[in-house]
């Protein structure tokens, strides 16, 4: 479904019941990324699954695009959809904009996922961030940047040719300026220290064999945030829901169902 928010077309997914549970993909993905996972999750959960400015369905206008603008079209698409608090999730990409919009808006964040994802960029990062970004702008997706291998485990992506070739084929469909722009957008920021200032519950997924975000960036946020929990999982990569669904899925639900609980011994609504 498609929706008006913030300026743009948004393409979204809502599916299932109760406590609301936002998942947000990463860089070169869409809304489909969670397929794996979101019927075990819309069974507790209503869960809006949306494809972000610039991918899959949605709106790809020109940049620049930053991540205090990606969660604000977060923040435009739960008005539209009726959506005051919840639980928001997000991997890489979609971990970033999860994390600003609990800066930006605190008081709509019951809990944070964050998966696979980090809270500062160094400038090795910045390089590489822009080398992609122009690379993809001037000559679009060559073999280099459809190579999906690094998203998995090694040992996933030996085990597993098929899934990492139909990752890169994904990455392949995109619109070179709203990807460019996109990258771009991940290539500066700065916020651990603001993250001390988050009071809601927080689960860090980290993968161990995960080439694209080590897991250092984890272990800085999970210092940080002051009621934070970190799972650190042997032999999964960048791509933990698509390697590891059942682990994920099982991660989620307790510490989602962990919140609910505490809200209703507390008497609050959602």
């Amino acid at each position: 479904m498609r929706v008006e928010a913030g300026g743009i077309g948004i393409n979204y997914e809502l599916a299932g019941s109760g406590t609301p549970l936002v998942l947000t993909h990463g860089l070169g993905d869409d809304l489909h990324f969670w397929d794996g996972v979101a019927p075990a999750l819309a069974e507790h959960h209503a869960l809006l699954r949306w494809d972000v400015r610039g991918f899959g369905r949605s709106d790809k206008p020109a940049g620049p695009y930053s991540p205090s603008l990606l969660a604000g079209d977060l923040a435009a698409l739960l008005d539209a959809l009726g959506l005051a608090r919840v639980i928001v999730g997000g991997l890489s990409m979609g971990g970033v904009i999860a994390q600003r919009f609990a800066l930006d808006h605190p008081e709509r964040v019951r809990g944070l996922v964050l998966v696979s994802t980090s809270s500062e960029v160094g400038p090795r990062g910045t390089a590489n961030w822009q080398r992609l970004a122009d690379g993809v702008e001037q000559r679009g997706f060559g073999t280099g940047a459809r190579d999906a291998s690094r998203a998995f485990a090694p040992g996933f992506a030996a085990a597993h040719p098929e899934v990492v070739a139909a990752a890169g084929e994904r990455t392949a469909r995109n619109a070179p300026h709203a990807y460019a722009a996109a990258a771009r957008a991940m290539s500066d920021y700065h916020w651990t220290a603001d993250l001390a200032r988050l009071r809601v519950p927080v689960l860090i997924l980290q993968g161990l064999a995960d080439q694209l975000t080590p897991p250092g960036g984890s272990v800085k946020m999970h210092r940080v945030l002051p009621a934070s929990r970190l799972l650190m999982i042997p032999d999964a990569g960048h791509s933990l829901p698509i390697e590891q669904p059942a682990l994920f899925t099982a991660a989620v639900l307790a510490f989602t169902g962990a919140i609910e609980a505490c809200a209703r011994l507390d008497g609050r609504e959602w």
